[in-house]
């Protein structure tokens, strides 16, 4: 276990308390698939009822406590059969990484690849398609033998946003 669904943002967006994690790994929440979209640091709640020298008062004594917590924000990919995520997690679910393995079987359902989340996630990334980018990375570490479809699509899209670039 990786972490502790902490918040439910909607049905495709959930925030979880984390101990480690990066942005673009690959996390299971019940059966669904998620991608860690962005980590930051939560300030302790009692921090927004103390003064600064309270503060670090109970940073020298309690430096833990102080620490807060670091959460993490997920986007919901798919189900583990592909399908598409149409309930969010609860809170309180547990996150779990997700292998290689595990990540090479689910895309290889039926005998076939498939990447049917593809689409409605380089949609959200629109501004920022380094989520897309790491995720197609992995699939190209984890199925060599479709190295050659990823680095086309991925192609495909570093070439859309460029084109989308105005350049003066």
């Amino acid at each position: 276990m990786i972490g502790k669904v902490i918040r439910v943002l909607s049905h495709s967006e959930f925030e979880a308390e984390v101990e480690d994690v990066s942005v673009g790994d690959i996390v299971l929440c019940g059966d669904i698939l998620a991608i860690v979209a962005s980590v930051y640091q939560e300030e302790p709640e009692y921090a927004k009822y103390l003064g600064e020298l309270d503060r670090e008062e109970i940073r020298r004594f309690m430096p833990d406590i102080s620490e807060g917590k670091k959460v993490a924000r997920c986007i919901s990919l798919c189900r583990i059969n592909l399908d598409e995520p149409r309930t969010a997690p609860k809170i309180g679910d547990t996150l779990k990484p997700v292998s290689d393995e595990m990540l090479r079987d689910i895309h290889y359902s039926n005998g076939e690849f498939r990447i049917p989340y593809l689409i409605p996630l380089i949609e959200r990334c629109k501004r920022d398609i380094s989520l897309v980018r790491s995720l197609l990375i992995r699939l190209m570490e984890i199925i060599p033998e479709e190295r050659d479809l990823l680095e086309i699509i991925l192609a495909e899209i570093e070439y859309n946003r460029m084109k989308g670039v105005e350049l003066h």
